[in-house]
């Protein structure tokens, strides 16, 4: 048993007991409850000899070392968030997640979501998935836009759809938001043709 108040407090911290039974509980919930509790144990008297080693050992403080793998797992966490928003926006087959939408996933405002992709993150969900993999994606959400715009331009009469291509589409730009610049342009450019 570790003596160490400092040490003892950041284990209860870091692994706090399972929540108490309940007096009328299932038998079968009690046993499972028990085991939960003894590993619980287990773990607390492992993780509190590993902190009174390292602390003797490298002369380190305990709580600045939680503190610091804490902060660890926070950002691998943050960092795989913002792959899975990348992934969302630019590699998933069909059309993109909205930054509303994927806000609302994270318990976030869309406009950190929007900020938080980097081009780092995309690049890296490519190395991830594999080129096959984005340029499936990409194709897809290419053909799913020119079939939605195609199908808005059979819509309309002729001087109109003639307006929204005029200064190189210009007005339906905001449509492909979701597309790199180079799909885009031939979006464009198919649509010109007819």
């Amino acid at each position: 048993m570790v003596k160490d108040p400092l040490i003892r407090d950041l284990v209860a911290i870091l692994m706090p007991e399972p929540d108490k039974l309940a007096v009328f509980s299932d038998p079968t919930y009690f046993e499972e409850y028990q085991n939960t509790l003894d590993a619980t144990y287990d773990a607390r008297e492992e993780l509190a000899g590993q902190m009174a080693e390292t602390a003797e050992a490298s002369d380190t403080d305990p709580l600045l070392e939680a503190i610091t793998e804490a902060s660890r797992i926070i950002n691998a966490q943050e960092e795989q968030r913002r792959l899975l928003f990348a992934y969302a926006r630019e590699h998933v087959r069909g059309r993109p997640y909205s930054f509303d939408v994927l806000g609302r996933a994270a318990g976030k405002p869309a406009s950190t979501v929007r900020s938080s992709i980097k081009q780092a993150d995309i690049d890296a969900v490519a190395k991830l998935i594999g080129p096959a993999a984005r340029e499936e994606a990409q194709v897809s959400r290419e053909e799913a836009a020119m079939a939605n715009l195609r199908g808005l331009l059979d819509r309309v009469d002729p001087e109109i759809r003639t307006s929204l291509l005029a200064h190189d589409g210009a007005q339906l730009r905001p449509l492909l938001a979701g597309l790199h610049d180079e799909a885009v342009e031939r979006v464009i450019a198919r649509l010109r043709q007819g």
